[in-house]
């Protein structure tokens, strides 16, 4: 098989592998024109023709080069640097394939897998090193014979020895890669933030309540974190963010100095939550309600159960969650309450006669009990699309369209507590979440994004209330606790992803200081113990060893010997002499006796002994039948002519026959 078709193949799927990871990104002209280029250069290899000549070619190229050179700003580098690159390659492969040529498009399809790197870091991006740093490596070493001759061709037993050693040269590599980088150090924000700056990250819920204002609730798919812990009962899966705790006309908003809480807790250990954070839009830390203390990331702490980041969350981050599960917040200065009671000037007639019937009640448990009752006398379904917009949400929501999402439920039901004198809070946070068993965590969507309320009962103790829990179609409102298993394909695929971003992504400068002091501390505390009386037969063991491996020496130089004993008494006895000189070597008597089976047993013997190998049975085996077939043979060796040349040369050496 010819090198150059080898070589054109390893090209054609070098540029496959480069350019997928990037495709999604490129132009449509440039996704059409790295298609046709592929198969039009396949079809032209394939019959020995060219579409493009070398001057059209390079002046192709610089057209090229210089109209996407014009389209790069400050702000947006990246992807025409992409797709300039790709319609480089483009054009490189259907052109002539020379050895040069050839060059070019492995480094081109090189450079295009780093490229694609500023536009996405997904895990196909390691399975397109691997691949590429396979096809590049093996390319390059077949250039460097296609140089040299372009018609070489190889038979099959060539090609496989040659693929064994090329396989060596892609795994070092990927060994090295690996090795610089766990160690190498590595900048706080990655390169492809500062070349390519991403928009805001959209996962976050919103630090503001304002129902109303959205006909449709969008629902966006993306993943908001992950949390590593054992499986509970789904019933308990609130992941509480912020607390909203004033509001303004129809809007709930937060204000960041609210009365101090104190937490009441019970006998029950905490739930720890090693959380894996997407980027996001706000600095709110969710927790599971209801989280007690936050680490590994700096925080600030709020009296209300907030936890909110001391910078921007605009990359993937890790923290630790420590949730007490049956705990509680309680009112510190019960005089405080009434910063929870102000409610809006412009309340509508219908919802002020509801919170004055259920101001009638005796105790706030009585009033909430009231409010729950009208919630569920008013057949209120949970709903996301075709809302009607209204200026008064409360009043719609309640008499007239009797339908909406958890943010309409949550509200109204705190407005008419705060009306009938019951101090209350909205919490924003998440709801549920799908749990793969093969990796221990919680997947929880940014669809899952929820609103709950918080009401202080007799005891200034908050109480959760989640009324979206009151709709006749309750199950849509928790569509994060109903949401399916995850399968055998969706649990390994989300694992990976995972295991990738915490592996791969979010590997910084952190984690390698982190790596380095667990190592070091690892090495401090190794002891070598040995029980008593393997230290005793320790030595002895070592001792056996040690003498059997020499033993085992000497008997392969005792054989060795002795078949060149057989060998000189055999030859002695053929030639009917007495004795041979001492100093006559192996190829000296060979030549001297003129006979093929000295000449041959010379080669064999002597080739091992010069490079100072052992003689493997197979070789044995052939030694000894020449001895047998010498038994048969008459051979003529002039000694005087050796006596001559000792004469003229007493000091003369040569290679010693007895070794």
């Amino acid at each position: 098989m010819a090198v150059e078709k080898i070589l054109q193949l390893l090209a054609s799927l070098a540029t496959l592998v480069g350019v997928a990871p990037a495709f999604p990104f490129l132009d449509r002209f440039v996704q059409t024109g790295i298609v046709g280029a592929l198969i039009a250069g396949f079809i032209s290899d394939r019959h020995n023709r060219r579409l493009l000549q070398p001057l059209p070619a390079t002046l192709l190229l610089f057209l090229l080069f210089f109209f996407y050179l014009s389209q790069m700003s400050r702000s947006n580098i990246v992807e025409p640097l992409v797709n300039m690159l790709v319609l480089l390659l483009a054009v490189r492969l259907i052109t002539e394939k020379s050895g040069r040529n050839l060059l070019q498009i492995f480094v081109l399809a090189t450079f295009v897998l780093a490229a694609s790197s500023l536009l996405s870091l997904s895990i196909s991006y390691l399975v397109a090193l691997a691949l590429l740093v396979g096809l590049v490596t093996f390319g390059l070493l077949l250039t460097s014979f296609y140089s040299a001759d372009p018609a070489l061709c190889f038979n099959r037993k060539q090609w496989y020895r040659l693929l064994g050693t090329g396989a060596l040269l892609p795994l070092g590599s990927l060994l090295l890669m690996f090795f610089f980088f766990v160690l190498l150090p590595r900048t706080e924000y990655p390169l492809w933030n500062f070349l390519n700056p991403e928009s805001v990250p959209s996962a976050g819920f919103s630090e503001e309540v304002n129902p109303g204002s959205l006909a449709n609730l969008g629902s966006s798919g993306q993943s908001a974190f992950r949390a590593r812990m054992a499986a509970i009962d789904p019933q308990e899966l609130y992941w509480r963010g912020l607390v909203l705790n004033q509001i303004k006309g129809r809007s709930w908003f937060r204000v960041k100095s609210p009365p101090p809480d104190r937490l009441v807790t019970t006998n029950s250990s905490p739930r720890t939550q090693v959380i894996f954070s997407e980027p996001r839009s706000d600095r709110y830390l969710p927790g599971l309600d209801l989280p007690l203390t936050l680490g590994d990331i700096d925080n600030k702490r709020f009296a209300d159960g907030v936890f909110e980041a001391r910078r921007v969350l605009d990359k993937r981050n890790r923290y630790t969650v420590n949730s007490v599960r049956h705990g509680s917040l309680k009112l510190k200065n019960p005089s405080d309450r009434t910063f929870y009671l102000y409610t809006p000037s412009d309340i509508t007639p219908g919802v002020a006669a509801i919170a004055g019937e259920i101001a009638k009640k005796n105790n706030r448990r009585s009033k909430i009990l009231a409010t729950k009752e009208f919630f569920i006398r008013q057949q209120l379904s949970y709903a996301a699309r075709n809302l009607q917009l209204s200026t008064t949400p409360v009043e719609t929501f309640l008499f007239e369209s009797k339908r909406g999402y958890c943010e309409y439920f949550a509200s109204s039901f705190a407005l008419l507590l705060r009306l009938s004198g019951v101090p209350t809070r909205l919490v924003g946070g998440y709801l549920g979440g799908r749990y793969n068993a093969l990796g221990d965590y919680y997947l929880v969507d940014e669809d899952m994004a929820h609103v709950w309320v918080e009401v202080l009962d007799d005891d200034n103790r908050w109480l959760r209330i989640d009324p979206s829990r009151l709709a006749i179609n309750a199950g849509d409102a928790v569509t994060g606790l109903a949401r399916g298993p995850f399968s055998w394909a969706q649990a390994t695929s989300d694992y990976l992803a995972t295991a990738w971003s915490r592996l791969v992504i979010t590997y910084d400068l952190q984690k390698q200081l982190g790596l380095v002091f667990s190592v070091g501390r690892n090495l401090r505390q190794v002891r070598l113990t040995l029980p008593n009386q393997l230290s005793w037969w320790l030595p002895g063991i070592l001792l056996l060893i040690v003498i059997l491996w020499r033993r085992k020496n000497y008997f392969r130089s005792c054989r060795r010997q002795r078949l060149l004993q057989r060998y000189l008494r055999q030859v002695r006895k053929s030639a009917g002499q007495h004795q041979l000189p001492v100093h006559l070597g192996l190829f000296e008597l060979a030549e001297l006796s003129h006979e093929p089976l000295c000449h041959k047993f010379a080669q064999i013997y002597g080739g091992t002994l010069y490079r100072d190998q052992a003689l493997t049975s197979c070789q044995y085996k052939q030694l000894s039948l020449i001895i047998r077939q010498l038994s048969q043979h008459h051979i003529q060796i002039s000694l005087n002519r050796i006596t001559a040349e000792d004469d003229h040369h007493p000091r003369s050496t040569r290679a010693a026959g007895n070794d």
